[in-house]
């Protein structure tokens, strides 16, 4: 941006905040819903404005924004736009829900722009000698082809426990199987197929060249392509954003080589819209409806209303919290982490706790577990819940649960300053801390409507730090000696 365009977006960025905060005055006066509703939305289209100031730092606060949207407001916004009116649920709930959410976005905002402050801008010179960069870079590359192999061994068990899922669902309905799908493969099968994420991400984090890199993320793209036939869009959806990011995060980085050129551009521009009427028709094919009118805006806006469910958590949430199950310790912000220590394998290895015996929808889930998606569904849908249906979670609603509005605004101050933070990691070369941001993002555009820990339980798992840190010995116990007689090879 020149300097006379960077005044007047800054003026234009300026002017959209104050337009909110007019309309939030005038609702304190009014009281009137849908005052509250714009109030909320001009805020949304706010802080997208904002993020475009330095895209570079605010990519994932941008998809983040947009999910939220999409997963939270989205529904009652087009129930509004159509009918001129809230009444899905009374007042109280509808209010509570926009407040939460703009204490929720309120908090994104100031952490990102309190890390960005932080965050120091000039870059140190590395006092590194010549023989550690050059041994340093021996130790990345043969992370990168022991990473690679990893992967490339584990791919097969990762494909085989998903065409495993597909013959279940064929052979039934869709919400049959996600009420009683049990995999009877061999347990090593689960442990080599989360070994293909981990490797996957240890392998784009040593940064490869774009044409191999892209194998591998097209590789992972056609594995999670399978969910779409089962019938669910998520995972699909979250590997092509996983994608996009990492090609922005090298095309910010790469000044010689582009990594989002002409090519990609119109690759995005003319998928985007073959994707969104897709993802709406499968709700269609997987309930066997038949389409009734057939217009893309239509369905485009039908997607976008489905998506919408979760807002759905945050009402019934509101009017069903006090009807959780009261235990001695419950704690669903963390209910992810928390249910790995004590139900998991590992607790039962290293504490010898007892796993739940049910691992879909279930009453000993909704009433003994750490998952607030199992325990809302119980209490507000009890029946269809047990035939397979679910109201999902919400990272606010969790937050709020268990801590209250202030833990809202808290921890979304803390998800706010990290987006930041896990965007200069990925910038430099720090390894480590680029394959921890990796792992995040392959869950984190989910978190509005799934646990606010999710994202973050694979980097407490022992399999995680297992083959993490046999790649890292392995890579440096070759570059030690020999690697420059083993690996002469092109770059990988």
């Amino acid at each position: 941006m020149n300097i006379t365009f960077k005044r007047f977006y800054s003026l234009i960025t300026a002017l959209s905040f104050i337009f909110t905060l007019s309309l939030g005055v005038k609702y304190i006066y009014t009281e009137r819903l849908d005052i509250l509703l714009f109030t909320l939305l001009s805020f949304f289209i706010s802080l997208i404005i904002f993020c475009f100031t330095d895209i570079k730092y605010y990519i994932i606060h941008l998809f983040f924004y947009i999910t939220i949207f999409i997963f939270l407001v989205s529904r009652p916004t087009i129930d509004y736009l159509r009918n001129y009116s809230f009444n899905t649920y009374q007042k109280d709930a509808y209010v509570f829900a926009f407040i939460i959410v703009m204490i929720s976005l309120s908090g994104l905002f100031i952490g990102g722009i309190i890390s960005k402050v932080l965050l120091k801008t000039k870059n140190k010179e590395n006092l590194e000698n010549k023989s550690n960069i050059i041994e340093n870079s021996v130790w990345l590359k043969n992370v990168r082809i022991i990473s690679l192999t990893v992967y490339v061994l584990t791919y097969p068990f990762y494909t085989l426990r998903l065409i495993e899922r597909l013959i279940f669902k064929l052979n039934t309905s869709y919400y049959t199987y996600y009420a009683s799908f049990k995999s009877s493969l061999p347990y090593f099968t689960y442990i080599l197929s989360v070994f293909t994420v981990y490797s996957m991400c240890i392998y784009l984090a040593s940064k490869p060249n774009k044409r191999n890199a892209t194998i591998v993320l097209i590789s992972n793209l056609f594995a999670n392509a399978i969910y779409l036939v089962i019938g669910t869009r998520n995972p699909f959806i979250l590997t092509l954003i996983f994608s996009f990011i990492y090609y922005f995060i090298r095309d910010q980085e790469d000044i010689k080589n582009k990594w989002i050129g002409l090519k990609e551009r119109i690759l995005i521009y003319t998928s985007l819209p073959i994707i969104i009427v897709g993802m709406g028709l499968l709700n269609y094919v997987r309930d066997n409806v038949e389409v009734s009118n057939f217009k893309i805006f239509d369905i485009f806006v039908d997607f976008i209303y489905k998506q919408g469910t979760s807002f759905g958590v945050l009402a019934r949430g509101f009017l069903y919290n006090s009807n959780i199950a009261v235990r001695s310790f419950t704690n669903f912000t963390f209910g992810p982490i928390i249910e790995y220590f004590t139900h998991g394998n590992f607790g039962k290895f290293l504490f010898d706790t007892k796993p739940f015996t049910a691992t879909t929808n279930s009453i000993e889930l909704a009433i003994k577990s750490n998952s607030y998606a199992h325990n809302i569904s119980y209490i507000s849908i009890k029946g269809d819940y047990l035939k397979g249906h679910g109201l999902g979670s919400s990272f606010i609603m969790e937050n709020y649960t268990d801590f209250g509005y202030l833990g809202v605004f808290l921890f979304s101050i803390f998800l706010g300053f990290l987006f930041i933070r896990m965007l200069n990691v990925s910038y430099k070369n720090k390894t480590l801390p680029f394959i921890c941001t990796l792992i995040i993002l392959n869950n984190l555009f989910f978190m509005p409507r799934s646990s606010f820990s999710e994202s973050f339980s694979i980097l407490f798992t022992f399999q995680f730090w297992f083959i993490a840190i046999l790649i890292f010995v392995s890579a440096k116990l070759i570059s030690k000696d020999n690697s420059y007689t083993i690996f002469k090879t092109k770059e990988i």
